[in-house]
């Protein structure tokens, strides 16, 4: 667990420094580290629900193809579109956590949370300030779950 805590780390250094310094190939490389995090994920979540865990991949996919997209592109309608499956991927991530037995169950509801808060933030009409709000969360649980993934004993 600790190779998908460290790739977690690099997803989300990247992901804030490609944003931050508007650098699209920054932000191309953070979207291939979030994909390699998902199969990463899929492996340590794989035995609480294969299938189910399996569902992570082409939603993490979808959504990482989409993003790249927009970057290139510089299309805030293509980017909001790639938070939908993004959204999905965290909702059955956040089921996974909550399911097993060797991570925090409270750690899955917030990150099924997070994967809710994205879904109203991309309707139409959501105010702004509800959008940021939905990311300071989003960051700062996923955050959470690179801090367990990392401390977490091996199983």
């Amino acid at each position: 667990m600790t190779v998908a805590g460290l790739t977690y780390v690099a997803f989300l250094l990247l992901s804030f420094a490609g944003s931050t310094l508007r650098n699209v190939p920054l932000q191309l490389v953070a979207s291939a580290t979030g994909f390699v995090l998902a199969v990463l994920l899929y492996r340590v979540f794989a035995p609480v629900e294969p299938l189910v865990a399996l569902a992570l991949l082409p939603l993490a996919f979808v959504h990482y193809l989409i993003q790249g997209i927009g970057q290139v592109r510089s299309d805030t309608r293509m980017l909001r579109l790639a938070l939908v499956p993004f959204a999905a991927y965290l909702i059955l991530l956040g089921y996974l956590i909550a399911r097993s037995t060797f991570a925090p169950g409270g750690l899955g509801v917030l990150i099924v949370l997070a994967g809710v808060g994205w879904l109203i933030a991309v309707a139409p009409g959501v105010p702004t300030w509800s959008t940021l709000a939905v990311v300071v969360f989003g960051v700062l649980v996923e955050m959470l779950l690179a801090i367990w993934l990392l401390t977490a004993p091996s199983r």
